[in-house]
């Protein structure tokens, strides 16, 4: 059996004057709170200091402090004030767990993460396959066909092709490492998702064992109640291993699968000018949130690759074609390096032979869910992107920086073409970070600052 990813629960919120302030008492005194005069530290003292009396005095306790916060999230966490359970945090650290599991992680938006890049795989870190694979008549060429991948991204590397560039043909099945945050609401969302049938089950078992460490320490805050597993109550999340999405298909096939960046619509409340360059230039909050009212709607081809850095964005609104209807088209996305370097055809034959060992795979009786992580980080997926005004001018600037890399760098500039031509008055803030900022952030400034002031100078 391919080892499992290690879960460790490394920090939890817990009250600075008190240990016995955890999670579920942060999350119950918070909602006791509301109904009561005292604040939530008070009513927290309060109930201790009762406790601690009854003990000493011999009275014992009539109602234990457990007993009081189960009740209180049962009848405000469980009846579908969810806002109760965001008022804790947990963060765990995730070794060697594979990319097809991170690509599900990230896509609740109110989870967070710090994730060790793709560049920094080698041969030796290893890729895992699940049992239903090892046991098949396929294992060898499996792990022959996935090995070859690493070869060609260490080959790749040697003719100094960079390794964002280099990396496309590994499998989704490839280890990795992250650090995650989140509450107790994004985490049943997480573990809802993992619950459906279409998701590979190393996620499953890793989404399982986040919620086993956490309900160790904070039990009540993950049963299962009336409404806090309700899927109407969680924000929705793109959902990548969907077993299919209908809307998204009839989208793409309406657009006639684009090879670009495509603006679908348009929309937005009325803002002048002058409040624009207030919003942008003074850093006027009142009138940067009156940004997030205009609205532009892009389908964009992309590598999964790609899409594992767009989802991280959290703030763009997305929804995206299923996974496993891609896989069938068979595109990929091919970086520019690989066409000059001479390694194109070897490129092209790595994504066919894990395409033609999907498809084996499949015949061979493997659930599409589990043989999935063969497939290349190239594949092509569509994606379905909603930017307002503010991302318009923050995200957009930060992923049209030369610095960003080059395939959503691209998607960015098309997306920021749109915008100046839609939305002129917004569009002169659809640059590169540097420009709004009025200075380069990155250590080693490009120029492009310094080349568009002098080109707009009057």
């Amino acid at each position: 059996m391919y080892e499992k990813p290690s879960v460790n629960l490394i920090a939890v919120t817990r009250g600075l004057e008190d240990e016995l302030l955890g999670p579920e008492e942060l999350s119950a005194f918070g909602a006791y709170g509301c109904f009561e005069k005292e604040t939530s530290l008070e009513l927290f003292r309060k109930k201790k200091e009762e406790d601690e009396y009854k003990i000493k005095s011999g009275e014992g306790t009539a109602f234990p402090m457990e007993t009081l916060v189960e009740s209180i999230l049962e009848k405000s966490d469980g009846i579908g004030h969810c806002a109760v359970s965001d008022q804790n945090h947990f963060i765990y650290s995730i070794k060697d767990l594979p990319r097809v599991s991170t690509l599900v992680l990230c896509e609740p938006e109110y989870l967070s993460h710090l994730q060790q890049s793709l560049r920094r795989a080698t041969a030796d870190r290893g890729f895992y396959l699940p049992k239903e694979i090892e046991k098949s008549s396929l294992f060898e060429e499996t792990k022959k066909v996935l090995q070859d991948s690493f070869s060609f991204y260490q080959k790749a590397i040697e003719k100094k092709i960079p390794k964002e560039d280099a990396r496309n043909p590994l499998p989704l099945y490839t280890k990795t490492n992250i650090q995650t945050a989140g509450n107790a609401r994004a985490l049943r969302h997480l573990r809802k998702m993992a619950q459906q049938d279409s998701v590979p089950s190393i996620v499953k078992y890793t989404v399982e064992e986040m919620i086993k460490q956490v309900e160790e320490l904070a039990p009540k805050l993950f049963k299962e109640t009336a409404y806090n597993y309700e899927t109407l109550g969680f924000r929705p999340s793109s959902q990548l291993f969907a077993k299919e999405n209908k809307t998204m298909n009839k989208i793409i096939n309406k657009y006639d699968y684009p090879k670009k960046p495509v603006l679908l619509s348009y929309s937005g409340i009325e803002i002048d000018e002058e409040q624009i360059k207030d919003a942008v230039e003074n850093r006027n909050e009142a009138e940067l949130a009156n940004l997030k009212h205009i609205h532009f709607e892009f389908l964009a081809p992309m590598s999964l690759s790609c899409f594992h850095q767009a989802t991280r964005q959290r703030t763009w609104n997305q929804s995206v074609e299923s996974v496993y209807d891609a896989a069938k088209k068979r595109q990929t996305v091919t970086p520019p390096t690989i066409k000059k370097k001479g390694v194109l055809d070897e490129y092209n034959e790595q994504n066919e032979r894990m395409f033609d060992l999907y498809d084996d795979l499949l015949s061979e009786g493997i659930p599409m869910q589990e043989a999935v992580g063969v497939l290349p980080h190239s594949l092509q997926i569509y994606d379905l992107i909603h930017v307002d005004g503010w991302n318009g001018v923050y995200s957009i600037g930060k992923r049209t920086c030369e610095k960003a890399q080059w395939e959503i760098r691209g998607i960015a500039n098309k997306i920021a073409k749109d915008i100046k031509r839609i939305h002129p008055d917004l569009g002169k803030y659809a640059e590169p970070q540097c420009v709004n900022y009025g200075k380069c952030p990155e250590r080693e400034p490009c120029g492009y600052l310094e080349a568009y002031l002098k080109s707009h100078r009057p």
